[in-house]
């Protein structure tokens, strides 16, 4: 029997058992359940067998002579659609009633972009998936829905186009698994340099797909039934080792991505059902609602997240619980409807943006929350200009508006006064925030502070960062350090450690370019201080602190992201003459003073903030040393 001469429909057991572990993969993946931090694969699992049942499909019908484009894609698009527009239909209406107007917004921009199966693209542009902040974006699922839309739309004509110029088909098919693993070896070098991307587009996934056609090709190779429970066997084992042993810090896809598809491969290949546990019924259940479940887990996740509910073997029983129900109402009644056209979905989504425009627009209007709760939400559109001047961006801190050294104002920022005690405060953001605080401290001790801070980087001898950056601490350690080390007392050091950690590929780098970094200044009689990592919250801070005025909850925690106290502990390890933790003194009484939230973003300090984060600074006693060794030496520049 040829690929083409294969019947439409042929359902079996063992796919829909992969269906059923794929979705239970990822709901405990992001459920944060113990011991499977792998769930994450299920997706790659979903990828292989669209790419099995798409050829499938397309082959079978191109082999019968009745394939049809419009026809195909109409038939996905009823596949798919319904069950997402009613979810999107929902969350949009829900949304409305609880979420603020900023919120509400881009939620809507994310439901436009998974309705038209863009969301992937966004989302690259926007975060990693891994990312802390991802956990808050209530359709961040619905990536891997585009790419396999994407996918759908060009997978037809690639193989009519394949079929029509290598006829013969086994060229065809060494054709084809050539072609999927040249795609496989360029995707996992790719990634090592551009993980994001390599992770959110169809050119680095399509081979998952791809790999899902080749089992189709090699399903008849085996032969006997206990060669082919024993590759079946050897797939689902493979599967286990996919969700206990790989997690989310590995290069993904990458090499270790072969692992979850290769096993899906070898279950489809094996064609083995005969396990009981595979018939059995409630995992059959699992596998028909998966798309429905799959589709619901995470909305409900995000919401319980956003009303500060914290993951527990209780939350996270209940949620699954209520994921399950849902999923199952949409399975039944929108998922399983046998839909004759796609004029009710053309409908539907135009009837939903519609609606969502008029929502978005009394949502920004204010007519559901309380005046103070919008005041406190909006903090940051209605300071901006007073940030700006803190943090001195254009003149002594660049950022993405900004080319280069040419825009620094070196002779407003680094004219240094040789009859006072000088101190550079060089860094990233984080040092821009800060230096309005230490400067009106430091000036009251007849000391200087100047400032040398771009954007986008890791504030070391040998920079990580974008172009700008490194022409910054370039100009920094080789031009202005040497120059006038006689007359610099001390240069401290900050940044967004958390994120600067992501330019540096291993912790070991992480300490060997500080520690080079201090070495250099000490040669230079120049004593350095490192700022520890100050708080950083997944979402904005101003939005956590209106949440809680609102609705009268406590939500500081769920929000933090857990990453700060590794970085700290790391510096304070390494580090621990010339650090001391900022965190540490940052007590939850500094959460806002007044309408004020000591922060105006997920992780910039306000001028409150600042001035309450610069006094506990000086009450410690590392940096108490290094300003009055400081202080002490103002009198020996006088004589």
């Amino acid at each position: 029997m040829t690929i083409e001469s294969l019947p439409k429909n042929s359902f079996r057991y063992d796919i829909n058992a992969l269906r059923a572990i794929a979705v239970l993969g990822v709901l405990f993946f992001h459920y944060k359940v113990p011991y499977l931090e792998g769930g994450f694969t299920g997706v790659d699992i979903f990828f292989v067998i669209s790419g099995y049942l798409m050829t499938r499909i397309i082959l079978g019908s191109i082999g019968r002579d009745e394939f049809s484009y419009k026809d195909y894609i109409v038939k996905r698009l009823n596949r798919i659609v319904p069950a997402l527009l009613f979810l999107v239909i929902v969350l949009t209406i829900v949304g409305f009633f609880v979420y603020l107007p900023e919120d509400y917004r881009l939620n809507q921009r994310n439901a436009a972009a998974s309705l038209l199966f863009y969301s992937n693209i966004l989302y690259w542009q926007s975060a990693d998936y891994f990312a802390p902040s991802s956990d808050t974006n209530i359709l961040l699922h619905t990536w891997s829905l585009s790419v396999e839309w994407q996918f759908y739309l060009l997978y037809p004509i690639a193989l009519i186009i394949l079929k029509r110029l290598l006829k013969k088909q086994k060229t065809f098919v060494v054709f084809f698994t050539g072609s999927t693993l040249v795609i496989l070896i360029a995707s996992i070098i790719y990634s090592n340099y551009n993980p994001t991307s390599s992770f959110y587009l169809l050119p680095t996934r399509s081979w998952e797909m791809l790999a899902g056609g080749v089992a189709l090709f090699s399903e008849r190779v085996l032969k006997s039934h206990i060669s082919r429970k024993v590759t079946a066997i050897v797939g689902y084992l493979l599967i286990l080792v996919s969700l206990l042993v790989l997690d989310p810090s590995m290069v993904w896809p990458g090499v270790y991505t072969i692992i979850p598809v290769l096993a899906t491969f070898l279950v489809i290949v094996a064609n083995y059902s005969d396990f009981r546990i595979i018939r059995h019924e409630s995992v059959q259940f699992i596998g028909r609602i998966s798309y429905s479940l799959y589709l619901w887990h995470w909305p409900i996740y995000v919401i319980a997240l956003y009303f500060g509910v914290e993951a527990g073997w209780i939350s996270g029983f209940l949620l699954t619980l209520i994921s399950f129900v849902l999923g199952y109402v949409s399975y039944t009644y929108i998922e399983s409807y046998k839909f004759n056209s796609i004029t009710p979905i053309i409908a539907g989504m135009c009837i939903l943006f519609i609606s969502a425009t008029a929502l978005s627009y009394y949502s920004t209007n204010h007519v559901l929350f309380k005046r103070k709760t919008l005041e406190i939400a909006s903090y940051r559109s209605s300071h901006q200009s007073e940030i700006d001047s803190l943090m001195s961006t254009g003149e002594c801190f660049l950022t993405s508006k900004h080319t280069g050294i040419k825009d620094y104002k070196q002779n407003v920022c680094l004219n240094l006064d040789k009859d006072k005690k000088n101190f550079l405060l060089i860094g990233d953001s984080h040092a821009a925030h800060l230096s309005a605080s230490l400067r009106e401290h430091l000036e009251s001790n007849d000391s200087r502070l100047y400032l040398i801070a771009s954007s986008g980087g890791f504030p070391t001898l040998e920079p990580f960062g974008n172009s700008r950056f490194k022409e910054v601490m370039d100009y920094a350690y080789r031009d202005f350090i040497p120059n006038n080390a006689d007359h610099i007392d001390g240069v401290i050091l900050s940044a967004n450690w958390v994120k600067a950690m992501s330019s540096v590929t291993t912790t070991e780098k992480l300490i060997k370019y500080m520690a080079e970094t201090i070495s250099y200044l000490e040669k230079h009689n120049i004593s350095t201080i490192i700022i520890g990592q100050t708080d950083v919250y997944v979402i904005p801070y101003p939005t956590i602190v209106a949440r809680e005025h609102e609705y009268d909850l406590k939500l500081r925690n769920s929000y933090i992201n857990k990453e700060i106290y590794q970085i700290n502990e790391i510096l304070n390890r390494e580090f621990k003459s010339n650090y001391a933790s900022v965190l540490e003194s940052n007590p939850a009484s500094f959460m806002h003073v007044g309408d004020t939230p000591f922060l105006w973003d997920n992780n910039h300090l306000t001028k409150v903030g600042a001035d309450l984060t610069v006094g506990k600074i000086l009450e410690n006693q590392i940096y108490q040393s290094f300003f009055n060794a400081g202080f002490k030496s103002i009198a020996h520049k006088q004589l």
